[in-house]
């Protein structure tokens, strides 16, 4: 949510003053949330999350660096350094009140992130809304507002079943597959979009995996949850694929070798996406 504020700060005109601090404001709160989250979660992340490059890439703390120095907003690369010092692992609290303070802290961190997801969702929906109407100028793509107003809504099902001490779980792997293939998907054609014209070869790749999304779309529509493992095996291999075109991605565009107008966050950002997507995969898969 953190970067979503950043990207939507970074692509607003220099007159748009106060879409810009709303959007800068927004960042600025997430930001402290994410330092609590990583200060609650030493010890107790899970190792498998920590493992799967979906917290912290090799690339992040340089996009990061990168980022701050290309549009002038200011990135707290410290919380990122200590992303990579989280240890894994279940600690146990001593005593119960121990136990019931750090879970004093979670509610507290959770109300906290739910008061701050409703005004960012209202804020995203308002800003699609001037955009589709022609009263509001950025260089972010309309489907791409869409796109992290589905990521946001997402979270805050997340987050709220978890105060309603639900287990969250995909009930549906039809339903976890088709969000998260139409998010790879609509990756694709962001970065088919975003690559200079004369990156014949990426273009046509990131074309590629478009449609390779959209047919695992197609085939997810017609499957039910028994008929879904020689699917999501088959959506495991493309992702791995995807993956793997993301991070030559980012590393190109880190490195200065690829010509676009991809911020290197952003690209960071989508590669953490994929290796989200892919954990969720292979978990599905045992």
């Amino acid at each position: 949510m953190k970067e979503h504020a950043l990207f939507l700060q970074a692509g607003f005109p220099a007159g748009e003053t106060v879409y810009r601090n709303k959007a800068d404001r927004y960042r600025e709160e997430f930001e402290k949330v994410l330092w609590r989250t990583v200060r609650l979660a030493d010890g107790m992340a899970g190792e498998d999350v920590l493992c799967s490059g979906e917290v912290f890439t090799e690339f992040t703390a340089m996009a990061e660096q990168q980022t701050e120095r290309l549009t002038g907003i200011p990135i707290d690369v410290r919380i990122t350094q200590a992303e990579k010092r989280l240890r894994a692992g279940r600690a146990k609290c001593a005593d119960g009140r121990m136990a019931d303070r750090m879970s004093g802290q979670i509610r507290q961190l959770n109300q906290r992130v739910l008061q701050l997801l409703r005004g960012l969702i209202m804020f995203k929906k308002q800003i699609l809304q001037e955009v589709t109407s022609c009263r509001l100028y950025t260089a972010n793509y309309p489907l791409l507002i869409e796109h992290i107003i589905r990521e946001a809504e997402l979270y805050q099902q997340i987050i709220t079943a978890l105060e309603e001490r639900k287990c969250f779980s995909p009930e549906n792997i039809v339903e976890t597959e088709l969000f998260w293939n139409q998010i790879m998907m609509e990756h694709a054609v962001f970065i088919r979009g975003l690559l200079d014209p004369m990156e014949c070869e990426l273009v046509e790749t990131a074309n590629t995996f478009a449609g390779d999304y959209c047919r695992l779309l197609e085939e997810a529509r017609k499957q039910d949850c028994r008929a879904m493992d020689g699917l999501t095996r088959k959506t495991l291999e493309t992702t791995e694929r995807y993956r793997d075109f993301k991070a030559a991605g980012t590393k190109g565009i880190t490195g200065c070798d690829i010509r676009s107008i991809i911020l290197p966050l952003l690209a960071d950002y989508v590669l953490r996406e994929a290796n989200h997507y892919l954990r969720i995969l292979k978990q599905e898969g045992e």
